[in-house]
């Protein structure tokens, strides 16, 4: 999966931001929070691996933001 496809998957939940399913983050155009994403992975939306490869070597913080290469800016 590219970093796009798992932010995409990652969308059809609901975020700490108070974002719903399929709606963009509260936060910086293009970008999502990493709250989001491991809340995909409970979720069984994406593999806990695949997402591993979007925080790999940051500090981690739950409203920390990705960015999304392949959406909008």
């Amino acid at each position: 999966m590219t970093a796009h496809d798992i932010l995409e998957q990652a969308r059809n939940t609901s975020c700490i931001c108070g974002a719903p399913p399929g709606c963009p983050c509260v936060c910086e155009s293009g970008h999502y929070h990493k709250g989001r994403l491991c809340h995909a992975v409970e979720q069984g939306l994406v593999p806990a691996s695949e997402v591993a490869t979007l925080l790999w070597g940051y500090r981690f913080h739950a409203m920390d933001t990705v960015p999304d290469p392949g959406g909008v800016t």
